[in-house]
């Protein structure tokens, strides 16, 4: 890591600190879990940034609410999920919706090249501070705002990871076309989610883009306690 302070700093207008994430425990070691695998920024009150929005700009907006701010238990559960994973040497991995980039970050620990998409710049702005403290070449990370809805040109990639990304019920469709559409032919996305009722019919419609389910499993819980499931999509290497 550079020699930027790290106790905290002003970010994309957030005072942030550094979080340190831990390589899942092997047997027996304790909860705090084993070596240190990476660190990143986050907002030191993410609450407070819900709080401070109005009731207007909610019902005007409210899918511009600043959710980054927060490490969901479903990346902190998906994040852990790729460091206890293989090696992911040279591949190319989008962290789509990556908010802070935990599950971006992860991967990045474990060899891979890494595309942070969002559609909040600010949140692609902490991402990035992050990134430029884990010591690798600034080749390894790129840093795409969009939508996913209509995309920017990307891809296609070996991996995709997602976590809380299915929190409304209009997000089913345009995640499972993604995936779809940016995945190489043969390679996984990896979905995390809380068990949201909203993200039930999702399964459904990513089977009928065309990708096939080839794992469903609950994670391990983390220090947040919660189930995480975690869904494992494939996009067929022939198309019938």
């Amino acid at each position: 890591m550079g020699g930027e302070d790290l106790t905290g700093t002003v970010i994309a207008g957030f005072a942030c600190t550094w979080r340190e994430i831990r390589a899942p425990a092997s047997r027996g070691e304790g909860a705090n879990g084993g070596e240190l695998a990476f660190g990143l920024w986050a907002p030191q009150d993410p609450d407070a940034s819900l709080d401070a929005i109005t009731q207007e700009e909610f019902e005007r907006s409210d899918e511009r609410m600043p959710y980054f701010c927060m490490i969901w238990p479903s990346a902190e559960s998906l994040a852990a999920k790729v460091l206890a994973g293989p090696p992911l040497d040279g591949m190319h991995a989008l962290d789509l919706g990556c908010g802070l980039g935990l599950s971006g970050l992860a991967a990045a620990r474990r060899g891979a090249h890494i595309t942070f998409f969002d559609w909040e710049p600010r949140a692609l702005e902490i991402a990035a501070a992050s990134a430029g403290q884990q010591g690798r070449p600034p080749s390894t990370f790129a840093f795409v705002a969009g939508d996913w809805r209509e995309p920017p040109p990307l891809g296609p990639f070996d991996l995709i990871l997602g976590a809380d990304i299915l929190y409304e019920r209009r997000n089913g469709p345009a995640v499972a076309a993604f995936l779809a559409q940016h995945l190489r032919p043969g390679a996984e996305a990896w979905i995390a989610d809380p068990g949201r009722a909203q993200a039930q019919p999702f399964l459904a419609f990513a089977q009928a883009e065309g990708l096939d389910l080839i794992g469903s499993e609950t994670l391990p819980p983390q220090s947040h306690g919660e189930t995480i499931t975690l869904l494992r999509l494939c996009r067929p290497r022939q198309q019938y």
